[in-house]
């Protein structure tokens, strides 16, 4: 059974322009740097979870998006069945270390899988609430 638990970010920050070292250059995949999740969004963008504006100063851009979005964790051999509920994309294709920007619930989401039986929803704050009780509808 999938089980569904908010987590705490200290902060996450968009950096901007050539990838620093350690960045994901490949597209839709992850990096684990320095106890930090680092998600590719675009060939020239990636979201840093637990960085902030200071570690890329010599980005082209490095701005503090900590407000910007929610964080959960939907973990349990069947976390991708509960997501393909309200998810267009086959979660079976990706793999741990793998994301995707797309829709859940009708929600604009960031999903990445840190491991074969969990994912990470990155959602904006004014969709958190309908999509943490869709989740909990969809684990029921």
């Amino acid at each position: 059974m999938a089980v569904l638990r908010e987590l705490q970010v200290p902060s996450q920050v968009s950096v901007r322009g050539a990838p620093p070292a350690g960045f994901p250059a490949e597209p839709n995949t992850t990096a684990d740097l320095d106890d930090r999740l680092v998600v590719w969004l675009g060939p020239d963008e990636w979201l840093v979870v637990g960085g902030t504006e200071d570690d890329y100063a010599d980005a082209a851009a490095a701005v503090d998006v900590s407000a910007n979005r929610v964080a959960f964790e939907l973990a349990g051999e069947d976390a991708a069945e509960v997501l393909a509920q309200g998810c267009s994309l086959d979660l079976d294709l990706m793999p741990p270390g793998g994301c995707a920007q797309t829709l859940l619930a009708r929600s604009q989401v960031i999903l990445y899988r840190p491991a074969p039986d969990a994912f990470g929803i990155l959602v904006p704050p004014s969709f958190a609430g309908y999509l943490r009780e869709w989740l909990r509808d969809a684990t029921a």
